[in-house]
């Protein structure tokens, strides 16, 4: 996976070279069910973002494939996350449940060596 991705370093501050993991997701909602993309910061019920210190939410905007004779081999996903841009682009098996105008989340979260 090829991974192009704007943070904001005011809020996330990120280094060359940091290590970190990465999750997207439709949904926060630990029971995968679908939400209505509202936050409300009074609701204390566990979700996906609590153990992670940087999301954002956004939307596909486009997706990008290898077109051939056979399948797409290779694709990539576009997404804004109000105004922070995101392309991620690897095997098609990997990125198939990305489709456009769908609403997504981004977890971050640096990791410790």
């Amino acid at each position: 996976m090829d991974l192009i991705l704007d943070v904001n370093t005011q809020i996330y501050p990120m280094d060359f070279g940091d290590k970190f993991r990465l999750q997207i997701t439709s949904t926060l909602n630990e029971e995968s069910y679908h939400d209505d993309g509202e936050w409300n910061p009074r609701d204390d019920t566990p979700n996906r973002a609590d153990s992670f210190d940087y999301v954002m939410y956004g939307k596909t905007y486009r997706i990008e494939g290898d077109e051939g004779p056979h399948e797409a081999t290779s694709m990539a996903a576009y997404a804004s996350f109000g105004g922070l841009l995101m392309r991620l682009k690897g095997d098609s098996n990997n990125l198939h449940s990305f489709e456009v105008d769908k609403n997504i989340y981004l977890l971050m979260k640096k990791l410790k060596f």
